[in-house]
């Protein structure tokens, strides 16, 4: 699979340098303990799905986890007792207050949600096990499934916590008067005040987040964590409670699930992407880093991440189609042992045709495309003729790509830019001259593929058509004449010079002359109705065109044009079919049947390419 780490690794560092220097907040200082942390402290850690890790700044720093542990507490209960169980003891509502509020509801006495105090306190003494020890053994098990690794606690903290946790207490005996808790008020708060104790890192916080995004299953070690169908409730919660009384303009302008802790750690997860933790201790008023909240509304602003965002991008409404340089050709006519060859080397040219607006995540799609055929490919092609916009994200992706595929020995090359001034001008600015120049040399895909075609035939030590020069009797529509033939088909043809640019032939123009091409190469243009043209077809050196005047007699249907300086001979059929000796018999036929022979095959191709294209 693809590794983003150029790209992620530079966009997390310019991250960690924008908010170094933010000094806002304070320590949290109603758990003693916390004011020994140190507010310089500042890591960034993203985990994709696929196992990928990216960590930038003090991202091994050791805290306590505190509230970040309440979602997962909660989705263990989920997992210990039956949903109706927990439904009694805890509700799901937004609280709209401090995460320290006594906030339960007036005639169950329930807590409103999870993951404010009163209902992770629930949620300890919901936790399968007979005493406080087995409790907290069974989350540090679950715990570590999460995490990877083994996870220890803080008894400093832990004593901190209970010798100054009063309002806990109260809550706790709240809670055992409703009969929400069943224990001793004392021995569930002694498994709330350790799960907040445990010691974890911003590496660790990450890879907990990016397996809820990645349906609980741990991407790193690919062990379950937790149930998939656990997951969306502990994702909804976060969504809507993991913020506390923050959570409302949290999801209004970051929008992803979320839980923040007083240690200094937020977590977020990106559903089927990736999870991502920001740590630095200084809180806002709401007991939420400040720097993480910056991180985040950075991220979200930048790569459009908000869950609820319209725009779902997919493989389907991204990806318009795809090809191989075996499945369709460029509208180079090619002769038969560069098709032969094509037939064959084709696959390692690889089309993409990308579609829509393209931001971050449908970049992300794009490129996860690409990666998909390097095993084979070694040119590709991304046109962009029918993306409407790319943001400045979608643009470093491909740059990333770009620099990432040069590295390897493979080509990337962009078509359809002609109108995408702003991605042109910044992937000129983020790539070398010369990089940028061939990226962007083509402007149409058509011109591409066939440069494509052309590296691999050259590849294979067959020359470029357009430097050739054909001799008449070698020319490919002479190969079944014999020397008699030939010579009598010579007598019969007009040698003739074209200069670059001029024009062979006209649309409309009378259609008896069949032309053989000697040296140089041509392009069959169809004139629009907007009074522009369409290349058809391009034919070079041992190339031949206007067969159709020797099957039928009518008009030019297309405008001939000299791509370069062109000698070919032409043929008048008139000519050749008012002779009637037995020699102009041969010739004819042979002709003939050379030309059903092109003809079949350019037909075949034509059928190929067309089931491709409406596949």
């Amino acid at each position: 699979m693809v590794s983003y780490a150029p790209f992620l690794h530079k966009y997390l560092q310019t991250l960690h340098q924008k908010f170094s220097e933010l000094n806002e907040g304070n320590l949290a200082d109603y758990i003693p303990e916390l004011t020994k942390a140190n507010p310089d402290w500042f890591g960034i850690t993203l985990v994709t799905v696929d196992g990928h890790v990216y960590q930038e700044g003090a991202s091994r720093e050791k805290f306590t986890i505190q509230s970040i542990s309440k979602p997962f507490v909660f989705g263990i209960a989920l997992e210990d007792c039956e949903a109706h169980v927990i439904n009694k003891k805890v509700n799901t509502e937004p609280s709209g207050e401090a995460f320290n509020r006594i906030s339960l509801e007036h005639n169950s006495g329930r807590p409103r949600n999870p993951l404010i105090n009163a209902g992770a306190i629930a949620m300890s003494g919901s936790v399968r096990g007979n005493n406080a020890a087995e409790r907290i053994e069974q989350i540090l098990k679950k715990f570590a499934l999460f995490t990877g690794h083994p996870l220890e606690i803080d008894d400093a903290v832990f004593q901190s916590e209970k010798s100054t946790g009063h309002r806990n207490r109260a809550i706790a005996h709240l809670l055992l008067n409703a009969g929400i808790i069943d224990s001793a008020p004392d021995e569930v708060l002694d498994v709330y005040f350790k799960q907040c104790s445990i010691n974890v890192d911003c590496r660790d916080l990450a890879v907990m987040a990016s397996t809820l995004a990645n349906q609980g299953v741990n991407p790193v070690t690919g062990v379950r964590a937790m149930k998939a169908e656990v997951v969306p409730k502990v994702l909804s919660v976060m969504a809507t409670c993991g913020m506390y009384d923050g959570s409302g303009e949290w999801m209004y302008n970051i929008g992803l699930p979320a839980k923040s802790g007083v240690g200094g750690g937020i977590l977020a997860v990106y559903p089927g992407k990736f999870g991502m933790a920001v740590f630095s201790p200084l809180l806002d008023k709401h007991g939420n880093s400040v720097r993480g909240i910056k991180v985040f509304q950075q991220m979200s602003q930048d790569l459009h991440l908000h869950t609820l965002n319209s725009e779902r991008f997919t493989t389907s409404s991204v990806i318009r189609a795809t090809f191989t340089g075996a499945q369709i050709r460029s509208r180079r006519v090619r002769g038969k042992e560069e098709r032969s060859l094509l037939d064959e080397q084709g696959e390692r040219i690889h089309i993409v045709e990308l579609n829509g607006e393209m931001m971050f995540a449908a970049a992300e799609i794009a490129v996860s495309e690409v990666d998909s055929r390097l095993e084979v490919a070694d040119y590709v092609i991304l046109d962009l003729r029918r993306v409407s916009s790319m943001d400045a994200a979608a643009a470093q992706l491909i740059v990333w790509l770009v620099e990432t595929m040069h590295e390897n020995g493979k080509y990337l090359y962009l078509t359809g830019t002609i109108d995408k001034y702003a991605v042109t001008k910044y992937i000129k600015s983020r790539l070398s001259k010369v990089d940028a120049l061939q990226v962007l040399s083509f402007k149409e895909m058509d011109s591409a593929l066939e440069w494509c075609e052309d590296q691999l035939l050259q590849e294979a030590g067959i020359s470029n058509a357009d430097m050739l020069e054909v001799e008449f009797n070698n020319h490919p529509m002479c190969d079944n004449l014999d020397e008699e033939e030939k010579q009598y088909l010579k007598d019969l043809v007009k040698f003739r010079r074209y200069n670059n640019g001029e024009y062979i032939c006209r649309e409309g123009d009378t259609g008896e002359l069949l032309f053989f091409i000697l040296k140089g190469s041509v392009n069959v243009n169809l004139p629009l109705d907007n009074g522009k043209q369409q290349c058809v077809a391009r034919f070079s050196a041992g190339g031949s065109f206007g067969e159709q005047a020797i099957v039928e007699n009518s008009r030019r249907s297309a405008d001939i044009l000299a791509e370069c300086d062109v000698i070919c001979t032409e043929l008048n059929t008139n000519e050749l079919f008012q002779q009637t000796s037995e020699l102009a018999y041969r010739v004819r036929f042979k002709l003939l049947s050379k030309i059903a022979i092109e003809l079949s095959s350019k037909l075949r191709m034509a059928n190929r390419e067309i089931r491709y294209l409406t596949a």
